[in-house]
This record gives C-alpha cells, sequence and structure tokens, in this order.
C-alpha cells in the first residue's frame, strides 16, 4: 500500500500563506496549523484529502524560532474533526526548500504527542511539511502492534483550475535518468517537467478508437504507470477507426492490444502496467481508478461517465473527457456536421453532468438495459439517443486535444491562463473556447474532497480475478524453473 495527499487549491493556498508568512519576510520563524482530511482509498493507494484547514487563534501557538502548540488547539482541532467525520492533520514549516525530512523534535511531536490523541477522529494522523519553496513532504503514522508507525507519502498533489503541482518523494519514486530515446521530449519542456510526467500514474478508461491513440501518446512521452480499463473486445466495424486493430484481432481485448503496443512502444525505462477487461463500475476496476493521478475518459455510455465524475469530484482525480458528436444527411448521403470537444473535470471546473455529457435518467437507463433496447431508444428524444458514427480522424483530434490539456494542465506556469473547454466545430473550422461552471444546485459540488464516503451506489462488487494462464505460458514458466535449477545447481 502507498500513501499520498492531496490538496485542493484553496486549501494549499490558504496553508501556505500562514506556514511561509515569516520566510517571506525573511525571518527564520516557523509556524504550525492543523488540517481535517478524508480518506480516498484504492486499489494499492491510501490517500488523504485536504479541503479545509483549521488556522490557530490568539494564544494557540508559540514562536520561539522553532512553534509549539497550545493543549486547547489540539482539542478544538480534533473534537472538529470528530463532528465533521474527518481525520486529523498537522503542519508545519521548515527553514529550507525541497522535500523535507524530520528531526528528532519533529518525529517526537507527531508520533508521541499527536498520534495517539489524534486516533480518537478514528483515522491516523497525518503529518506534513512544508519548505520555503512550497514543497511540500508527508507522511501517515498508524498503530502496528501498539506502536506507531511512520508511512512516508509517495507524492503530494495540488488540484487546482490552473494546474496539477506535484510534490515527490525522490526516495520512493526517483526521477528519470535522461535517454537519448527521450531527448527531444526533454528538451521540450525541460527536466523536471519531464519528471512529473515519467512518474505520473495514468489511468484510460475505454480502449477504443480515443483511447487507444492515448495510450500511443502516453506510452512515447515516457509515462511509466499506467492502468487500462475497458470490458470490450475488438468486432469488425471496429476495424476502420482502431488505432491496433487488424482482422486477426477480432475478438480479442481492447486492453490487451493497447497492453501489447505500450509494451512495445513505451519509451520509459520500465513500464508499469494495470490491465483490467472490466467496466469501470465494477469495484476492481473503480478501485484501480482511485490509484491513478490523473484519468483519461474515453467513453460514450452514462454510466462509465458518471463514475468518473464522482472521481473527479469527491477523490480529487483530475479526469480528463472527450466525445465526439456526427451528424449525417441520409438524404444527401453526405456528412451535415461533426463537432468534438475535450475539457478537465475537476471541482474546479464544469462537471459531466452540467456539461450535459449524460444525465441521470440515462444513467438509470443504462442501468437497467433500456439504453441497449432499440424499442425503448426509439422512443426517446434525440438527445438522448446513442450515436456510434465516427472515423479515424475525428479520433485522432480528440485524443490529441486530451493528451495536450493533460500536458497543459501539468505544465502550466502561474502566469498562463486558466484551463478551458475546447470545442471544435468540423464544418466550420473554428475552435470554441467554454469555461462554464455547474450549476448552482449541482449534487456534485457539494462531493468535493468528500473521498470514501461519496462513491456511487450502484458499483458491482465482485472481484476481478486474472484469467488463468495459457498452456504455453504454463509450459514455457514451467521450462524456466526446471532451467534455472539445472543451470544453477551446485
Amino acid at each position: 500500500m502507498s500513501f499520498e495527499v492531496v490538496f485542493t487549491a484553496q486549501a494549499d493556498s490558504t496553508s501556505s500563506k500562514h506556514l511561509l508568512q515569516h520566510y517571506r519576510h525573511d525571518k527564520l520563524q516557523e509556524d504550525l496549523c492543523f488540517a481535517l482530511w478524508r480518506p480516498s482509498t484504492g486499489q494499492l493507494r491510501r490517500a488523504a484529502l485536504i479541503d479545509e484547514i483549521i488556522l490557530p487563534k490568539n494564544g494557540e501557538r508559540t514562536l520561539h524560532g522553532n512553534a509549539g502548540f497550545e493543549p486547547g488547539y489540539l482539542a478544538r482541532a480534533i473534537k472538529t474533526a470528530r463532528e465533521k467525520e474527518a481525520g486529523l492533520a498537522f503542519m508545519h514549516s521548515h527553514p529550507s526548500p525541497g522535500w523535507q525530512g524530520m528531526s528528532v523534535a519533529d518525529v517526537e511531536a507527531e508520533r508521541d504527542v499527536l498520534a495517539y490523541p489524534a486516533g480518537a477522529t478514528g483515522l491516523p494522523l497525518v503529518g506534513l511539511t512544508i519548505g520555503t519553496d512550497g514543497y511540500w513532504s508527508a507522511r501517515f503514522w498508524e498503530r502496528d502492534d501498539g506502536e506507531m508507525r511512520r508511512h512516508w507519502c509517495e507524492k503530494v498533489r495540488v488540484i487546482g483550475p490552473q494546474s496539477c503541482k506535484i510534490y515527490f518523494n525522490d526516495n520512493i519514486v526517483p526521477p528519470p535518468l535522461r535517454k537519448n530515446v527521450l531527448r527531444r521530449t526533454f528538451d521540450t519542456w525541460g527536466h523536471e517537467s519531464q519528471s512529473t510526467i515519467s512518474r505520473l500514474k495514468v489511468g484510460i478508461v475505454g480502449l477504443g478508437s480515443v483511447g487507444c491513440i492515448v495510450a500511443e501518446a502516453v506510452a512515447r512521452i515516457g509515462t511509466a504507470r499506467v492502468t487500462l480499463i475497458d470490458p470490450d473486445k475488438v468486432e469488425e466495424h471496429n476495424l476502420d477507426r482502431l488505432l491496433y486493430g487488424t482482422v486477426k484481432d477480432i475478438g480479442k481485448l481492447k486492453v490487451d492490444l493497447a497492453a501489447q503496443a505500450i509494451r512495445r512502444n513505451a519509451t520509459a525505462e520500465k513500464i508499469q502496467l494495470t490491465v483490467l477487461p472490466v467496466s469501470i463500475h465494477e469495484e476492481a476496476a473503480y478501485k484501480a481508478a482511485l490509484d491513478c493521478d490523473m484519468l483519461f475518459s474515453c467513453v460514450d455510455r452514462p454510466v462509465p461517465r458518471d463514475v468518473l465524475n464522482y472521481i473527479a469530484q469527491a477523490h480529487l482525480i483530475p479526469v480528463i473527457d472527450g466525445g465526439i458528436a456526427v451528424e449525417t444527411d441520409s438524404r444527401q448521403d453526405n456528412l451535415f456536421s461533426a463537432h468534438w470537444r475535450a475539457h478537465i473535470v475537476t471541482p474546479y471546473h464544469q462537471c459531466l453532468r452540467c456539461s450535459k455529457q449524460y444525465n441521470s435518467s440515462m444513467v438509470v437507463m443504462e442501468l437497467d438495459g433500456s439504453l441497449d433496447d432499440p424499442s425503448y431508444i426509439s422512443n426517446l428524444p434525440p438527445e438522448q439517443r446513442r450515436g456510434n458514427q465516427n472515423v479515424f480522424p475525428f479520433s485522432l483530434s480528440v485524443a490529441g486535444m486530451e493528451v495536450n490539456l493533460m500536458l497543459r494542465y501539468l505544465l502550466a506556469a502561474d502566469w498562463w491562463p486558466l484551463v478551458r473547454q475546447q470545442d471544435y466545430q468540423f464544418v466550420t473550422a473554428e475552435t470554441y473556447i467554454i469555461n462554464n461552471e455547474c450549476h448552482p444546485n449541482c449534487s456534485f459540488r457539494q462531493r468535493r474532497a468528500q473521498g470514501d464516503t461519496e462513491n456511487p451506489s450502484y458499483l458491482i462488487e465482485e472481484k476481478y480475478t486474472e484469467p488463468p494462464e495459457s498452456g504455453w505460458r504454463r509450459a514455457w514458466q514451467s521450462f524456466i524453473k526446471i532451467f534455472d535449477k539445472v543451470f544453477w545447481k551446485t
């Protein structure tokens, strides 16, 4: 199990402004504060989501080069955490940049003074340190056989409207070495940006016409950890727009084809793939998605989009969604109109439901099977009917938009404008930039950073198991074991 902390931009801004206030006035003075956190639990990762800071009141802390808190401040913070059913996080600043270690005094304060009373919340203490450059480091303190054990976090992420900032623990995930195969990539956006891209955990939901192109791009830019989710198999009508598909691949799983291509074309030193041939609303796939830092939505059905909406809002995992709409003129036997779009979904961007990518009734229809009933579909209004028209050039455009939005969101400098939705009209050859907000009564606005308490109610709980290995693979592995035993026998 790995550990991480995720901030909303407001929580990061509020806490860093308070903790670094003295350094910014050239005073060597540390500071501290508390915060609330909620768990986001994936298959292999546990994240603490922080959206609320509890700043000290007058007399609740002492400053003497180092910083100390009064018992009343701790009691107020624990009481607030219990009332809001959240965990307690403790933050303090250090007078140096980068990822911070812990002094003996730091360890004693968190392990011996704070960790045990913080257990009254029912969740572990999360400790965080911020350097003078705003770089966060973090750890979890969990009880193990009566003692408090420290788990260092792999990274800290900050999710904002303009960019996603990621602070890595180089001891757990070392930065990549410069490779000649990626020379031009390094030279384009620099070593620091490439270090972020290569260490990112990327998930691709849907490996059809758009998703397989996204997978190719992700592999080529050096991303080392990729999760692929799609239950579908290749059919003949997919072949005109499926990047990896050939006639020989009909009947094969789309995720398997994508995985083979990623392994073949990856530029990372070592590629780690998680391959799940199931729907995103099955628990195994959902949990695997919660292990990711960023998700590509390459789906065209309402249930997957609803699930991804939950993940983006409640679990603070940015989702980059894209879609294509085509209208043909059957009487003239030609194209009437086409447009495609790509946009980022976070608590600071319009959710997928408010952007009319789906609605709640469509989710219910898919879950009860009505969405695939031709007689039922014929009675629906046109805007609720599913269309399958698409061609490879359109898929290329959408995939390119999605990948470039991810890069734009990761690489953005402070002075760059906000990330916005892009909508391209094929007939008029115009791109529209849209930045609408959610409806004031949107229920997803209330799910921000709520983590595990706001998972979809319709998740399928059956556990996915790996398919049995083929006969040739078992035979080959047996041969290797015998060969090793004989060859290395002394």
